[in-house]
C-alpha cells in the first residue's frame, strides 16, 4: 500500500512540475527566421472553439483548430482568404460572403503577411457570433500566438475599425 502511495505522490509531482508552455520557435520555425518567413502567408486561429474550422487560401482549403497556426504560400498578385464552417457541403459562418482579398502590390514593402482568425459579434440583424479573419502586423501576431487570451490594443483597434468599416458605415 506505501508503495502504490509513494507512486501517486512520484507521479503528482511529476504532472505538477510539468509545463503546458508552447515553444512557437520549434513548431514554425519559418516565423521566426527573417529568410524563411519571405513569401509566406501565416494563419492563427484564436476562434474558441473545440471543433475545427476550415480556411480557404487561394483556392487551398484546410482545417484547423483554435490556437493553431497554418503557413502558405503568399502568391506574388493577388491573394484571398476565408474562414468559414461546412455542414452537409454548405459553407456558413462568415461574416462576410466574400473572402478578404489582397494584391501584393498594394504592400510593396511586406514580403509576409500575418492573418488572425476571432469570432466577433454581427449585430445588422440580430446577434450572431461569425468568423472574421483580420490582416495584422507581425507584431500584433505574435503576440497573439504567444498569448491568445490577451487581446492587444493595436489588435482591438483593427479589430474595431474593420467592424465598423464593415457593418456600421
Amino acid at each position: 500500500m506505501k508503495e502504490i502511495n509513494l507512486l501517486t505522490l512520484i507521479i503528482i509531482f511529476i504532472s505538477s512540475c510539468s509545463t503546458t508552455t508552447v515553444n512557437h520557435r520549434e513548431l514554425i520555425p519559418e516565423l521566426f527566421d527573417p529568410e524563411l518567413k519571405k513569401g509566406k502567408i501565416f494563419i492563427f486561429s484564436n476562434h474558441n472553439d473545440n471543433s475545427s474550422i476550415n480556411i480557404r487560401l487561394n483556392g487551398e482549403e484546410r482545417q484547423i483548430k483554435h490556437k493553431e497556426t497554418l503557413v502558405f504560400e503568399l502568391n506574388d498578385g493577388q491573394n484571398s482568404i476565408q474562414s468559414f464552417r461546412k455542414l452537409f457541403g454548405d459553407e456558413f459562418g462568415n461574416c462576410n460572403e466574400d473572402p478578404y482579398t489582397f494584391d501584393t502590390k498594394m504592400f510593396t514593402d511586406e514580403q509576409t503577411h500575418y492573418f488572425i482568425i476571432q469570432y466577433i459579434f454581427d449585430s445588422q440583424i440580430y446577434i450572431n457570433a461569425c468568423l472574421k479573419d483580420f490582416h495584422v502586423k507581425e507584431s500584433v501576431f505574435i503576440d497573439q500566438i504567444t498569448n491568445p487570451r490577451s487581446q492587444s490594443g493595436e489588435f482591438l483597434q483593427d479589430m474595431t475599425e474593420s467592424f465598423f468599416r464593415e457593418f456600421v458605415f
